[in-house]
C-alpha cells in the first residue's frame, strides 16, 4: 500500500469526526445567531413586500375629487351600486302604494307589492313594451314590473303593475273600451283611464296609465281574474279607474 493510499484511508476513517478543538456551546452560538439573522432578513423582506404592496393599492382606494386629486381621509364612498339601489327604492315604492290602496279601501286584506327590476316576460295588451322611438333601452333606465296583491270578500287577487319609458299610443290605448278618458295632471302628466267588458255585462278590466314628461309610463290595470296565477276568475274586477287613479296620483309615491 502507498502512502498515498494510507493518507486517503486515514481521511476517509475520520472525516466526519469534530475537530480536536471542537466546542459544542461555540456551535451552538453560531447555530442561533444564523437562524436569527435568517428570520430577521425574512420579516424584512415581507415587511418591505406589504409597503410596496399598499403604496401601490392606496392611491386606487382612496376617494377623489372632482379634479382627480386624493380625497381628505375622512372621506369615505359609501354609494350603493345602481341596481340595488334601484331595488331598495322599488320596494320603498311597493310599500307606499300599498299603503294607500289599502287606506283607500279598508275591506281588503293582506295588501302587500312585489316589484322587481325589468320587464315583464309577456306585454300588457294594447301597449308596445318598445321604447320611444324604437331606440333600443338603456341599461340605466328604470324599469320595474310587479303585482299588488289584496284579498277581498271573494278571495285573494293582485294589480298588475309596469312602470318604463315605453311607446303608448292613446288610440290603441282605449281599442275596444267602454269608457276612455285623458286626465291631465298638475305636474304636466297626464292620467288616461280606461274600462273593458270584453262582450261581458260587467266590467272585466279595469286600466290607468300615467305618462310623465319624461317619457316614463306608469301602468296599473285589474282584471276579472288573479293576473299573477291567471287562476281566480270572478265576476267583475276587483279595484276600478277611480281607485287604479288614486294609486298613480299619490303625491308619496315615487314613480320615477
Amino acid at each position: 500500500m502507498s502512502e498515498q493510499e494510507i493518507r486517503e484511508g486515514m481521511l476517509l476513517a475520520v472525516w466526519d469526526e469534530p475537530p480536536l478543538d471542537f466546542d459544542p456551546d461555540t456551535l451552538m452560538r453560531r447555530v442561533e445567531q444564523k437562524k436569527s439573522r435568517r428570520r430577521a432578513l425574512v420579516a424584512v423582506g415581507v415587511a418591505t413586500a406589504m409597503i410596496a404592496v399598499v403604496s401601490l393599492a392606496l392611491p386606487g382606494l382612496l376617494p377623489r375629487d372632482r379634479d382627480g386629486q386624493l380625497g381628505s381621509d375622512g372621506q369615505t364612498n359609501s354609494s350603493a351600486p345602481p341596481t340595488e339601489a334601484y331595488e331598495k327604492k322599488l320596494q320603498r315604492t311597493g310599500d307606499a302604494v300599498a299603503e294607500k290602496l289599502a287606506l283607500t279601501m279598508p275591506n281588503l286584506k293582506e295588501v302587500y307589492a312585489d316589484f322587481r327590476q325589468g320587464g315583464f316576460s309577456y306585454n300588457m295588451p294594447n301597449m308596445s313594451s318598445a321604447p320611444p322611438s324604437g331606440q333600443p333601452r338603456k341599461s340605466n333606465e328604470p324599469q320595474f314590473t310587479g303585482y299588488l296583491f289584496l284579498t277581498d270578500e271573494i278571495g285573494p287577487t293582485s294589480l298588475r303593475l309596469e312602470g318604463a319609458k315605453i311607446e303608448l299610443s292613446t288610440k290603441n290605448f282605449c281599442s275596444g273600451a267602454v269608457t276612455c278618458r285623458e286626465v291631465p295632471q298638475k305636474d304636466g302628466s297626464v292620467v288616461t283611464e280606461a274600462e273593458f267588458t270584453d262582450g261581458s255585462p260587467d266590467i272585466t278590466h279595469s286600466e290607468v296609465v300615467r305618462s310623465f314628461p319624461s317619457g316614463f309610463h306608469v301602468r296599473i290595470a285589474s282584471y276579472s281574474y288573479n293576473p299573477a296565477s291567471g287562476s281566480g276568475l270572478r265576476q267583475t274586477v276587483p279595484v276600478r279607474v277611480g281607485v287604479l287613479t288614486t294609486l298613480v296620483t299619490d303625491p308619496k309615491v315615487d314613480w320615477e
